[in-house]
Order: C-alpha cells, then sequence, then structure tokens
C-alpha cells in the first residue's frame, strides 16, 4: 500500500476479559439474538461464530495495524461486539 493509503473494517470482535466477553456475548448480543429470533437463533448465531469466525480483540487488531506499518490508527465506533476501525499508512 502506498503511503497515505487508508484501510478501514468493520466487523466482530472479541473482549479480552473473559468476564467482560461473557457479559457482552451472553447477555448483552445474545439477549439481543433472543429478541430478534429466539433462543433457538442465538445458539445458532454464536455456534456460528465459534465453528466458523476467528474474531481478536480490538487491542489486538489495532497493535496489529501498527506492526506491519500503519502510522496512524484510530477506532471509529465500539458497540458490544461489533468495531469499526482502520488505519492510514
Amino acid at each position: 500500500m502506498k503511503p497515505g493509503g487508508s484501510l478501514w473494517i468493520s466487523d466482530l470482535v472479541v473482549q479480552e476479559t473473559t468476564a467482560i466477553q461473557q457479559l457482552i456475548y451472553n447477555e448483552r448480543f445474545g439477549n439481543h439474538l433472543v429478541n430478534m429470533g429466539g433462543e433457538n437463533y442465538r445458539d445458532n448465531v454464536l455456534d456460528y461464530i465459534e465453528k466458523e469466525d476467528s474474531p481478536r480483540s480490538l487491542n489486538f487488531q489495532l497493535d496489529l495495524l501498527k506492526k506491519v506499518g500503519f502510522r496512524h490508527v484510530e477506532v471509529l465506533h465500539k458497540n458490544l461486539c461489533f468495531a469499526a476501525y482502520g488505519a492510514i499508512k
């Protein structure tokens, strides 16, 4: 990527602290999924994430962007287990 180029990401993230991760997934996000489609829907979504996705913490992602050479790293938004973030080379 040329200097001045940027990369922007909106994705699922996990928490580094187990207690906070459980609060968000089991209570907040889990309750949201139940309200959307019931307990089976929640279980299917969380099982799918466990099997098919590999979310990392936002801190991990930001550190990785810096490690690979991005100069400016920004968090645009974070809500529960979703974050929008990016970086400029």
